[in-house]
């Protein structure tokens, strides 16, 4: 009897086993070849950097690397034992952190004011909507090419310098210097040229997204008020922006985080230039450095930093990645189980009906 029962749970046991295998076994199928390029092209490496960032890591030799006691961390953090490292990071860090702060907002306020514009339907909007996201298919080296015959100067030939007589050196001059304690900031023109490249180029994702929201933000409400008599500013307050919350915020994430990987305009524009003269020794040197452009300049662009620097780069990877892991939780949190728009609109119809 015993034995018979013990059969029959066993025959139980292994027929849930075989139907969840044959529930989810085409699923685990299809995610396997995604699982293992997570884990080779994602996992491995990140394990891997954080190895080198705690090692005398050497590219020439990698077989020897030994424990270094935190050195490279001590390097960026601790002004003491590394000032010239020091600054050169905090300096691309505050670089990448105003320039995102001051972009973000144009980036996306000003392609959210072409969706409505165009989302109105004037004559010939198609085209204009085409025209508005072509510059997002031009090539990062494209653009730069373009860019520099603008801002290129007087002597050769600049577009901006012929028309309006300028003789500004756009990728050597300084713009204007401010000091905040004892740390002096020199801004440099070169900014302006990237801001505007940036601009350019990044405003059609944006655009696209938002131009799709608003394609899906239910018509009736805008008849509701209309019959209520509410102005152009009113209707754009109280149901397109509250309609369009979900694609605003991704916008907004999405931007935050490609600003501060900013690194290719940077480079193609100036090719590293213009230099700070007491930074110009170490990586990240120069007036328009980023966090990215800092890591590149260890292993991409000098062969001395890669050699000496290895770690550093491995280092200051790992702690601005901690930096965008923060934005991007803040960004999962706020939309969280949101629809986009669904349950502000369905708040809006209730006051309507209820009025």
């Amino acid at each position: 009897m015993e034995k018979t029962v013990v059969l029959e749970e066993y025959a139980k046991r292994r027929s849930r086993r075989t139907g969840a295998l044959k529930k989810y076994g085409l699923t685990i199928l299809f995610l396997l070849p995604f699982m293992l390029a997570f884990i080779v092209f994602f996992v491995l490496p990140l394990f891997y950097g954080i190895y080198i960032s705690l090692t005398n890591f050497n590219y020439s030799n990698p077989g020897n690397a030994t424990f270094n006691a935190f050195r490279w961390y001590r390097l960026i953090f601790d002004k003491s034992y590394g000032k010239l490292i020091y600054e050169a990071f905090w300096r691309s860090f505050l670089h990448t952190f105003v320039f995102a702060l001051i972009m973000v907002p144009i980036a996306v306020l000003l392609p959210l004011g072409l969706a409505i514009l165009v989302n109105l339907k004037p004559p010939g909007y198609k085209v204009f909507r085409a025209l508005i996201y072509m510059p997002s298919i031009v090539p990062l080296t494209a653009a730069g090419t373009i860019f520099t015959l603008f801002f290129l100067p007087k002597t050769e030939a600049g577009l901006f310098a012929q028309m309006f007589n300028i003789n500004t050196q756009w990728f050597i001059d300084s713009w204007f210097t401010f000091k905040i304690g004892k740390t002096t900031f020199d801004v440099a023109y070169a900014w302006i040229p990237i801001f505007l490249m940036c601009l350019w180029g990044g405003w059609g994702g944006n655009f696209i997204i938002l131009s799709a929201g608003l394609q899906n933000v239910p018509k009736n409400l805008y008849e509701a008020c209309s019959i209520d008599g509410c102005s152009k500013w009113q209707r754009t307050k109280s149901v397109t922006i509250p309609g369009i919350k979900g694609q605003l915020v991704l916008c907004l994430f999405t931007t935050i985080i490609g600003y501060l990987g900013l690194y290719g305009q940077n480079y193609v524009l100036t090719g590293g230039n213009p230099k700070f003269s007491k930074l110009s020794a170490v990586p990240g040197g120069n007036k328009i450095s980023t966090v990215i452009y800092f890591i590149q300049d260890i292993v991409a662009n000098n062969t001395n930093f890669k050699e000496r620097f290895y770690g550093l780069a491995a280092a200051a990877s790992i702690i601005f990645a901690i930096f965008v892991g923060i934005i991007s939780g803040i960004q999962m949190y706020c939309t969280r189980e949101k629809k986009t728009g669904t349950k502000i609109s369905e708040a809006y119809e209730k006051w309507i009906k209820a009025r």
